[in-house]
């Protein structure tokens, strides 16, 4: 890989998901705040991510077709004007100026256009990378994009939850400033004219590939994961701990931190040391976040907690890798924007799903989200444990 483009790509990811992350530890007292209920705060949050799964894959192919920086400084100047946007409606919110089925519909449609712009990043980005690893240093080349949005974890719901404190405006307004300092910094560092493409189309990427479609579904299993324990942590936070809605923010961004530096740990770990093959990786990943999960239905401490999260950010590292490492493998050279594109829709699909799903099965039971998770996670290794015992008894 050009060691040049190393650093481009990282900085371009990390910064991404840390405008995604500052504002994590505020959603659950967020929604609380603006007096929605639990699961409108789940359909707010499935209903504008489906704007995230209609552009993810169309973002791919741009990228394919007019390069890779165009991609990543469109997607960073949407994201900045639409969290201008979703401030203005959220202080709105809190001034009383909007309220109920108004208030939502208007949170929805900001956080839409957000999502919209959101894939433009990890598309191009995953796509970049692509084009400058080989196949047998692919996995690790993912690998360093999985440390990259570990690095964004940590710092992101750190500065979150200490401006949470200030106010619940201050991380939405810093995500803002973020967006426009990652497009100032791949204006300066990505070089022009990043893979254009020719004019003539090759024929488009089917998920539904018998060699592709199971990493595919490894990729929706792993943000499926992700978002859930994104939006049920902080309300199952306040609910087994006791705690007051002031103090949900700072607990949740340490564990979110200590998820964050799991994360980085494990992909280091991957891309100096380990190279796994991208199997291996998804395996690994599934058997973390069921432990994780596992000491999280079965304890009642933030330390015991806090340390479910370090299992499952390392899980998730290697699940995120594995996924985009098989399914760029899985696809020519110059389908790497598509296929990019599509494991990014996977991100969408879980946004659109888990919230409305998850909350749904918290107001039955606080511990149902879990269970079917950990059931799920269960399928998962299976599905992709097969071959490999199969292999192994020929």
């Amino acid at each position: 890989m050009t060691t040049s483009i190393k650093p481009v790509v990282f900085a371009s990811v990390a910064l991404a998901t840390l405008t995604s992350a500052v504002i994590l530890p505020i959603l659950a007292p967020l929604v609380r705040s603006l007096h929605l209920t639990v699961q409108q705060g789940g359909w707010m949050l499935s209903i504008s991510s489906l704007a995230m799964a209609a552009m993810a894959a169309p973002w791919g192919l741009a990228s394919d077709r007019w390069g890779r920086r165009r991609v990543l400084l469109i997607g960073f100047a949407g994201m900045f004007v639409a969290y201008v946007l979703f401030a203005a409606v959220v202080r709105q919110g809190l001034s009383g100026l909007f309220a109920g089925t108004g208030l939502l519909a208007l949170v929805t449609g900001a956080r839409a256009l957000l999502v919209a712009f959101l894939p433009a990043v990890p598309s191009a980005a995953q796509a970049l990378m692509a084009d400058h690893t080989e196949a047998g240093e692919r996995a690790a080349g993912m690998a360093l994009i999985g440390a990259a949005n570990g690095v964004g974890l940590v710092v992101g719901p750190a500065l979150g939850g200490l401006l949470a404190l200030r106010g619940i405006l201050w991380p939405l307004m810093l995500s803002g400033a973020l967006c426009l300092l990652a497009f100032f910094v791949v204006w300066a560092t990505v070089p022009r004219g990043t893979h254009v493409r020719a004019a003539v189309a090759s024929p488009p990427v089917s998920p539904w590939r018998p060699e592709l479609r199971r990493w595919l579904a490894a990729s929706l299993m792993s943000w499926t994961a992700i978002v859930t324990i994104q939006i049920i942590a902080g309300f199952y936070f306040q609910d087994r701990l006791g705690l007051e809605t002031a103090q949900v923010g700072p607990r949740l961004a340490a564990a979110l931190t200590v998820t964050g530096l799991a994360l980085i740990a494990s992909q280091l770990l991957q891309a100096r040391v380990l190279r796994w093959p991208a199997q291996r990786m998804v395996i690994a990943g599934s058997a973390a976040w069921i432990v994780g999960l596992l000491v999280l239905l079965g304890t009642f401490s933030l330390a015991a907690y806090v340390a479910a999260f370090a299992v499952l950010g390392a899980g998730a590292g290697f699940m995120m890798a594995g996924s985009m490492a098989g399914a760029s493998l899985a696809v020519p050279t110059d389908r790497q924007g598509a296929v990019a594109g599509l494991i990014a829709a996977t991100q969408g699909l879980a946004l659109i799903a888990a919230p409305a799903a998850s909350t749904a099965l918290y107001a039955l039971d606080r511990m149902l989200p879990f269970a079917v998770l950990a059931a799920l996670l269960c399928a998962l290794a299976v599905l992709f444990a097969l071959p490999t015992l199969a292999t192994a008894r020929e």
